[in-house]
């Protein structure tokens, strides 16, 4: 059975999402790829990182160690070396190598495609675990992370800090997350969060949905 999304405004709001990152959305290679290894280690390494800051290492580590199994091979201090840049290399190294042994040994070499493996992986969670079933394995399901908390907390609540995810987001969600595009659709969502709709300074002048954003309301109040 259908949802009864309500109001017409649910589907609009997605609808401009969309067409926002259609025309001003970044590209990533990341995104580029329906490689569920190449996609769980950008969002690995994406975890209060930059994406700038990212895409350089992100591709030396898929030309030194392209497969879990390399990876896995590979000594903590290697891994730390390269991944430096990003900070807190001594613990995200020790991450990446028990990610790969344990996709070796447990898996075959292969990233598992359900919420339950996925989170049961060093240092996945409820995120990455959807970041990975949607982009890689095509799953329509929201991906929730904190520029969606923020951006959709201002929407709905009219919260100049709110960053979490809680009941109150995902059941909003639930009711204007589209049945088609929606890899754009969450894509859009992060990156409105990164580059509009962001922590301090939010330029609401390029937000497509501040016809119906509390937060925009009361700040012209």
């Amino acid at each position: 059975m259908k949802i009864d999304r309500g109001v017409d405004v649910s589907e609009k709001v997605s609808e401009k999402i969309i067409k926002w990152y259609e025309e001003k959305g970044r590209d990533f290679p990341w995104r580029n790829t329906e490689n569920p290894y190449h996609i769980l280690l950008a969002e690995m390494m994406l975890q209060k990182t930059s994406a700038t800051q990212v895409l350089p290492i992100y591709k030396e580590m898929l030309d030194r160690w392209p497969t879990p199994e390399d990876l896995a091979e590979i000594s903590v201090d290697k891994i730390a070396e390269v991944i430096y840049p990003l900070g807190l290399q001594n613990v995200r190294s020790k991450r990446f190598k028990r990610l790969a042994e344990t996709l070796v040994e447990k898996h075959e070499g292969e990233v598992p495609d359900t919420e339950e493996e996925l989170t049961e992986l060093p240092g996945v969670g409820y995120y990455i675990s959807s970041a990975v079933r949607c982009i890689a394995f095509d799953e329509p399901i929201p991906m929730l992370d904190a520029n969606a908390g923020r951006l959709f907390g201002r929407y709905y609540f009219g919260e100049k800090k709110y960053s979490r995810i809680d009941d109150k987001i995902r059941e909003k969600v639930k009711y204007i997350f589209p049945e088609k595009n929606y890899k754009k659709f969450n894509l859009g969502v992060i990156d409105m969060g990164a580059l509009v709709c962001k922590q301090t300074h939010p330029i609401c002048s390029d937000c497509p949905i501040t016809e119906d954003c509390r937060y925009f309301k009361k700040s012209k109040d």
